[in-house]
């Protein structure tokens, strides 16, 4: 294995980069409890690839985004 050094300017810039990384995930946690996204939900909503937030289906999501099709009216 080889050996690597680090200088202090190299360790401050991990240190500074894992406390960003907490803190946008702490922030993360408490916009979804203010939301009210479960982890189950918020663990579906990434799977299916779904804005984080969402409460409902993937199903009712793209219903809600597509255009509905052959809807016109005029008046």
């Amino acid at each position: 294995m080889k050996r690597v050094r680090l200088r202090e300017s190299d360790l401050q810039r991990i240190v500074k980069k894992v406390i960003k990384e907490e803190e946008e995930s702490l922030l993360k946690k408490v916009l979804r409890k203010l939301k009210g996204v479960s982890d189950k939900q918020l663990e579906y909503n990434m799977e299916n690839g779904l804005p984080w937030d969402w409460k409902g289906t993937k199903e009712s999501f793209y219903e809600k985004m597509e255009p509905r099709k052959g809807n016109r009216r005029s008046n």
